[in-house]
């Protein structure tokens, strides 16, 4: 009896053993998973706009797209490689002329107006020598006969390409509506932020003081408007009071103060008589 207690014992102690032991094979076959799908997920060239989910994880590029909202919803595609572009776009050979190195990155969709392509270099320095390459690549495609671009034109850090397009004008109205805006930040500290708050205590003190004498311009002005109306009210109603009142005058019609008795004897009547004792 006790051998078989002990022989169930074993038994079930080795069944919890492979059990925990299948458990964490199972955990490290997920995870190595995971790790599997993320790699991939990065490594991945070329990644459509419209599978991004969301504005937040739309890259900035895409964001200068005239009306890039309707063009993510109708699958613009944003690259990070020639290949992928060159899929996108239709194969162009003006787009050879230069090399994606790390930090160039490019969107490109599809409007009325023809092909847009709009290709981003890390450095203004990327973007003259990409310029130059690109110019020289399009007289070469001209020589030759080969197609070129409807219209080619330099914006900031963009080199901004517009294919198969009905005319030059709707080329040059479509390359117009690509906007470079680049926020530019001192990675330290700005050398000129002495002179910008100097520049900005100056503009606010000259908005305080020409404030003050305009406020107190009107304050003088409006005082002396209300105090001549007020005076003028007070002189008015004296005159005509005055004008209601009958006034004695033995000057013709003027009041005369006579005040040293030198032009008029004075009246028996005003004088005291004698002192009678």
């Amino acid at each position: 009896m006790l051998r078989l207690a002990a022989r169930h014992f074993v038994r079930r102690k080795g069944l919890v053993v492979r059990a925990l032991k299948l458990k964490k094979l199972l955990s490290a076959l997920s995870l190595l998973a995971l790790c599997v799908v993320g790699a991939v997920a990065q490594s991945r060239p070329g990644v459509q706009a419209s599978d991004t989910g969301g504005t937040q994880n739309v890259p900035v590029i895409v964001m200068h797209l005239p009306d890039w909202e309707q063009k993510v919803r109708e699958g613009a595609v944003y690259a990070r490689s020639l290949p992928e572009l060159q899929k996108a776009a239709g194969n162009q050979p003006a787009l050879d002329a230069f090399d994606f190195d790390d930090g160039t990155e490019a969107v490109t969709a599809r409007y009325e107006g023809g092909r847009l392509v709009v290709v981003e270099f890390p450095t203004p320095q990327h973007s003259v020598d990409a310029d130059a390459n690109i110019k020289r690549r399009i007289e070469e495609l001209k020589a030759a006969g080969t197609r070129v671009p409807s219209l080619y034109s330099r914006v900031g850090n963009y080199s901004v390409f517009v294919f198969d397009a009905p005319d030059f004008a709707a080329a040059e109205s479509l390359a117009s509506q690509v906007k470079y805006e680049k926020d530019v930040r001192w990675l330290g500290r700005n050398p000129h932020a002495e002179e910008i708050a100097t520049r900005a205590y100056t503009s606010t003190m000259g908005g305080v003081i020409l404030t003050t004498l305009k406020t107190t311009g009107l304050a003088i002005l409006l005082c002396l408007g209300v105090g001549g109306a007020v005076g003028g009210l007070v002189f008015l109603r004296r005159r005509s009071q005055q004008a209601e009142r009958e006034v004695y005058t033995d000057a013709g019609g003027m009041v005369r103060l006579n005040i040293e008795d030198l032009n008029t004897p004075p009246s028996a009547s005003n004088l005291l008589g004698r002192r009678q004792d």
